[in-house]
Formats: structure tokens, sequence, C-alpha cells
């Protein structure tokens, strides 16, 4: 290889290609053992999906991901409700600490 000299040309810097994002922010869900199942599914909509080449194991494992998702934070804002109240009654009362810090406590626009 020949050393290059002052005066040579310059070459365009050529960066590595970026890593594709898939949108999704933070740790994605750690993959767990797989497990067969049956399903039944209406033929025309499977027949659709197939020819859209969809991968329905996949489909189905982040349909019931987010539903789980949906049903455990539905769950916990039932069981903790009670405490929710309590908080809520307390600041409605009291005010928030950065209320009473910023001095805005007795200000009816807040």
């Amino acid at each position: 290889m020949k050393k290059r000299g002052a005066n040579d040309p310059g070459r365009p810097f050529q960066a590595p290609e970026a890593p594709k994002h898939n949108g999704h922010i933070g740790p994605g869900p750690k993959p767990g053992p797989k497990r067969a199942v049956n399903v039944s599914v209406d033929a025309e909509i499977l027949g659709i999906a197939k020819e859209m080449g969809v991968n329905l194991s996949q489909t189905l494992e982040e349909a019931l991901r987010k539903m789980a998702e949906k049903e455990r934070g539905r769950r916990w804002r039932e069981q903790n409700r009670e405490a929710l109240q309590s908080q809520n009654e307390f600041f409605e009362r009291h005010g928030t600490m950065s209320e009473i810090l910023l001095g805005l406590e007795d200000d009816p626009s807040v």
C-alpha cells in the first residue's frame, strides 16, 4: 500500500451502515420457550394473511402480548383504586410539592 502525501486528493468518508430501527424503544420482550398450539381461524382471512406474507405466529404472539399488558394494567388499577383515590384526594386538599415550592398553591389558575 502506497503512503499518501499531503497533496494527494482525499477520498470520501464511508461510514458503516447504521442498523435499522424497528420503532421500539427500550428492551424488547424476552423470548420465552415456544409451544405449538392449534387455533381455528376464518379461512378467508387466513388466505388473505398468507397471500400478504403475514407471519401468523409472530402476529398472534404480539397481539396476545398487547392484550395481556392491557389487562394487567387494568387489574393493577382496579387493585390499587383505593390508594390512587386517596392520593388524589390528598393532592386536592394539600397540593403537590412542586406547587408549594413554586408558590402556586393559592393560584386559582392551577
